[in-house]
């Protein structure tokens, strides 16, 4: 028995229409569908949008110690968005049905995940005749996956199962918005407007009355002042905010001086279990994070841990299955309140379970700690790791410290994320800045 994975980045929701996404958004999307090469055991069947890099999947096998010669890689023809994006039409299609229902017939699937648990893999499941190897099969069938993803949904979600949410609503008028925008503004609060289906904060915006000395979590920051600013506003950014026109947005208090954190939790048959928390960092968009967060107070973590348990019952009740990334905020006054969660494998959850707990092993969590950065530039993967090894901040298995690399090369920004293992993350800003010096302008000017 073997585990089938599935490399589907967007959904239709998030992609809106395939044929006008960004060239540069859909070769990023290369390199994050092939993060199922670290979930993969030996003889596992992975479904991605293209051949993988070979030098990032040897990579990876050889830290996880699976092999990559069992591992059979079925791509689907290339679809209405092209060959880069893993989208329904291409999972439909009849050829590739056909060449995986062969391959399925050597290798009865076990569990069959996606990335993004999606209606199109349901269906896939279902017509080769393994629809219980989906988890939770009957909820995604019906759509259940656009719920998980949505920012509303969420909101709706958390409110009715006592999770504490920042002030604010969901709106589908721009009059309904105005409004909500204009009470946070009378009492001096700026607000923080979402599209529905969006992700890493590229979905966001933030608008104020008051100058802003930092915001983080958004693209974009405004000040409006009065009801004419704010309608101005509205009319010239709501066709985006609403994702053309079809889906509401989510309008909540932003709250200057809050720290963003996450936790991450497994829904089984039995029920919601806890399986880690960290800590984003943004410039303003997400470049960092630490996994866990070091320093959250003890009553933080555990309301984190409680709300959040609270929520994916709720979500369990609904007949959801797979991981869940919840996202929330922790304010200057150390109150936890979420603003997001999200159904399915996240930017964190290989960080955790593969790096931390597999290769690190036990002493992840509790003398080592994994801290992820976004964007360094280099020539090429096999580059990358071999400057690595040659300087010696390479993952040393027997110290438990040092580099691994994350993600495959992306060709449009010539970067790869890695990750250092460190006792803290003071340790990892100082290896950063040693991996940043390997190659000339190797890593873009940020401040951690």
């Amino acid at each position: 028995m073997v585990n089938v994975w599935v490399g589907n980045l967007f959904t239709s929701e998030i992609a809106g229409d395939p044929t006008k996404v960004s060239e540069s958004v859909r070769r990023v999307g290369v390199a994050t569908a092939q993060l199922p090469v670290w979930l993969a055991k030996d003889f596992d069947v992975l479904v991605l949008p293209g051949k993988p890099d070979t030098d990032f999947v040897d990579y990876v096998t050889g830290l996880t110690g699976t092999d990559p010669a069992t591992l059979r890689i079925v791509i689907p023809p290339a679809g209405g968005a092209g060959p880069e994006m893993l989208t329904a039409d291409r999972l439909a299609d009849p050829d590739f049905r056909s060449e995986l229902r062969a391959v399925l017939a050597e290798r009865p699937p076990e569990r069959i995940s996606s990335l993004i648990p999606d209606s199109a893999v349901a269906a896939l499941a279902a017509d080769l005749g393994y629809a219980d190897a989906v988890a939770g099969h009957a909820f995604l069938s019906q759509g259940g996956g656009r719920l998980l993803n949505s920012k509303g949904a969420f909101r709706a979600v958390a409110a009715g199962a006592g999770v504490p949410i920042p002030e604010g609503g969901v709106v589908t008028t721009k009059d309904d918005a105005a409004r909500l925008i204009a009470g946070l503004f009378a009492d001096g609060r700026p607000a923080i407007l979402k599209r529905d289906f969006a992700g890493g904060g590229e979905g966001n915006e933030i608008v104020t009355s008051a100058p802003l000395e930092h915001a983080h979590g958004a693209q974009r920051l405004c000040q409006l002042d009065g009801e004419s600013s704010i309608a101005g506003y509205l009319d010239e950014r709501w066709e985006w905010l609403t994702n053309g026109f079809r889906f509401p947005v989510v309008i909540e208090e932003y709250k200057p001086g809050s720290r963003a954190i996450f936790a991450e939790f497994q829904i089984g048959d039995t029920g919601p279990v806890y399986e880690e928390n960290g800590e984003m960092f943004y410039l303003p968009l997400a470049s960092s994070q630490i996994i866990p967060m070091q320093d959250m107070p003890r009553r933080a973590l555990a309301e984190l841990v409680n709300a959040g348990t609270r929520l994916c019952q709720a979500l369990h009740a609904m007949g959801y299955r797979g991981p869940v990334g919840a996202d929330a905020i922790l304010t200057e006054g150390n109150e936890v309140l979420y603003t997001e969660a999200n159904g399915r494998f996240t930017g964190s959850t290989h960080l955790y379970k593969i790096i931390g707990r597999q290769v690190v092993g036990p002493a992840f969590g509790v003398t080592r700690v994994a801290v992820e950065y976004c964007d360094w530039v280099v020539p090429s993967f096999a580059e990358a790791e071999k400057r690595l090894t040659s300087s010696g901040l390479a993952y040393d298995p027997i110290s438990r410290t040092g580099v691994v690399l994350v993600k495959a090369y992306c060709e449009v920004s010539g970067t790869v994320r890695y990750c250092v293992i460190a006792d803290g993350r003071d340790t990892a800003l100082e290896i950063r800045a040693r991996v940043s010096a390997l190659f000339d302008s190797s890593s873009r000017s940020v401040d951690d």
